[in-house]
C-alpha cells in the first residue's frame, strides 16, 4: 500500500462499476474507511461488498453529491464517475460535457470546502491526445482530443491544473490507456466485444483495416495505479499503460487461440472519433511510484476467462 498507513477516509465516485468496484476491493485489505458514490447507471450494488462500505446512490452533478462529501469529509477522492463511450459523446456532447466537466466540477468544488483533504485523483484518458503521432506518447505531448469525450476529460484536467493554482488545491491525472478485463455492464471495449461476439461464434465487427493499434492495460493494474496515485506527492499527469501496441487483428488472433474459436472479422468503415496508433510511455508514473503493469495481453486475457468461467459456476 506504500505509504499512507494511518487510517483515512477515501471515497471512490463510481465505486460500483468496472474499474470502482475492483478498487474498492483492493483498498478492503487496508486499513482506511471507504466510502462509495454512484448513480448505479452502469454499475450494480451486488460488485462490492455493502456491509463493508458506506455507499451513497447519487449523480455527480447532484446536491446530494455536494452534502455527502462534505458530511462524510474524505481525505481523497478517487474519481472515477464519469460517461466514458466514445460513440455516445458524439451522439450526445452536451450530456457527455455535463457528466464529465460539471459533475467533475461538482465533486471538486466540495472537496475544495474539507480542511484536511490530501488529493484528488482523477481518471483521464488516452482520448486527450488523439491522433498524435509522437510515440510512445509522453504526458507533456501537446492534447489533440477528436472526440468530446477526450475533449471533456481534458476539460476535467485544466480545471484541477487552475485549481491547483488558484488556491493550491491537491490533485493526480492518470491517463488511461485502452483499459480492459471481465465486465458485467457497462460501455464495451473491443475486447468485451469480441468476447461476446467469439464465444456465440458470430464474426466481430472490426472498423477499418484492423491494423489500427492500440495499448491495452489490464483492469487489475489500473486498480494498482490508482492506489498508488493516493501517495503521488508532485501534482500532475501521468500514464498509466503497458507501453506495448498491439494491433486490433493482432487482439483478435490471442483471442482466438485462448477461447480456441475461428472466426471471420467482419470489416467496417473507420469511426469517427477512433484513434489510429496509440501507445504511452508510463515511465514517469514508475519512477514516481514503483508501479509496474503485472499483465501482458495474454496475461490479462487469460485471467479475464478465468473469471468468466467463475462467474458462470457462481451462477
Amino acid at each position: 500500500m506504500g505509504k499512507i498507513m494511518r487510517k483515512k477516509r477515501i471515497l471512490i465516485t463510481g465505486g460500483c462499476g468496472f474499474i470502482g468496484s475492483r478498487v474498492v476491493q483492493n483498498l478492503l485489505a487496508t486499513p482506511h474507511e471507504v466510502f462509495v458514490m454512484d448513480d448505479l447507471s452502469s454499475g450494480h450494488r451486488s460488485a462490492i461488498p455493502e456491509m463493508l462500505v458506506d455507499l451513497k446512490v447519487c449523480d455527480i452533478r447532484s446536491d446530494a453529491a455536494q452534502e455527502y462529501i462534505k458530511e462524510i469529509a474524505p481525505h481523497f477522492v478517487i474519481h472515477l464517475a464519469a460517461q466514458i463511450d466514445v460513440q455516445v459523446s458524439l451522439e450526445q456532447q452536451q450530456l457527455d460535457a455535463d457528466i464529465n466537466i460539471m459533475g467533475t466540477l461538482n465533486v471538486m468544488e466540495a472537496c475544495k470546502e474539507l480542511a484536511d483533504f490530501e488529493r484528488f485523483v482523477f481518471a483521464s484518458s488516452a482520448a486527450v491526445y488523439g491522433n498524435s503521432t509522437e510515440l510512445p506518447l509522453m504526458e507533456d505531448a501537446a492534447p489533440m482530443p477528436i472526440s468530446p469525450y477526450g475533449m471533456s476529460k481534458w476539460m476535467g484536467e485544466q480545471y484541477l491544473e487552475l485549481n491547483n493554482e488558484m488556491v493550491d488545491f491537491p490533485y493526480c491525472v492518470l491517463r488511461f490507456a485502452n483499459v480492459y478485463g471481465q465486465k458485467e455492464t457497462g460501455a464495451k471495449d473491443v475486447i468485451s466485444d469480441f468476447w461476446d461476439k467469439m464465444i456465440h461464434e458470430k464474426s466481430p465487427i472490426i472498423h477499418g483495416d484492423g491494423e489500427q493499434t492500440r495499448d491495452f492495460v489490464y483492469v487489475a493494474d489500473i486498480a494498482e495505479a490508482l492506489i498508488l496515485a493516493l501517495n503521488v506527492r508532485k501534482n500532475g499527469i501521468y500514464n498509466i499503460s503497458t507501453g506495448e501496441q498491439t494491433s486490433i487483428n493482432d487482439v483478435l488472433s490471442v483471442m482466438s487461440d485462448l477461447l480456441q474459436v475461428t472466426v471471420v472479422p467482419e470489416n467496417r468503415r473507420n469511426r469517427i472519433g477512433d484513434v489510429r496508433d496509440s501507445r504511452l510511455s508510463n515511465a514517469k508514473f514508475q519512477e514516481v511510484t514503483g508501479w509496474r503493469p503485472q499483465y501482458t495481453l495474454a496475461k490479462g486475457l487469460e485471467q479475464m476467462h478465468l473469471e468468466k468461467q467463475e462467474m458462470v459456476l457462481v451462477k
